[in-house]
């Protein structure tokens, strides 16, 4: 399965007024301070949450576009002092040659818009 997840992390008030607006819940949440694993501990709060799942990569474009589009309608940016946040692809391993010359395309228009709320990107690919 292709998904498309938003990792945010940062000041815990700016987190709060985020989370009330958003148009879905969080799959996960953590705070500052929590175990992490392995003796670590987050150094600050955060969430992640599911923003498009598709059988096909090429669907998850237009998935995106819908949910920030609610998201910006709704006021939701990102791009807030002490916030960071990460969309973050995680892409499914080619099984045959025509899958493989199936692309992921993000018009310059998608890349401009996550610039504008203060959303990088991450790719992962995994079979």
């Amino acid at each position: 399965m292709n998904m498309a997840k938003l990792t945010v992390h940062g000041d815990d008030l700016t987190l709060k007024s985020i989370l009330e607006v958003l148009p879905t819940e969080p799959e996960r949440q953590w705070r500052k301070g929590e175990p992490k694993g392995a003796g670590r501990v987050y150094l600050d709060s955060g969430f992640e949450l599911l923003v498009a799942q598709a059988s096909q990569a090429q669907v998850l474009p237009s998935r995106i576009r819908s949910y920030l589009s609610e998201c910006r309608s709704r006021g939701v940016t990102f791009s807030m002092p002490r916030i960071v946040a990460e969309l973050q692809f995680q892409l499914a391993g080619v099984a045959s040659p025509v899958a493989a010359s199936t692309p992921l395309d993000l018009p310059l228009g998608d890349l401009a818009v996550f610039s504008e709320m203060g959303i990088s990107l991450s790719l992962t690919t995994h079979s």
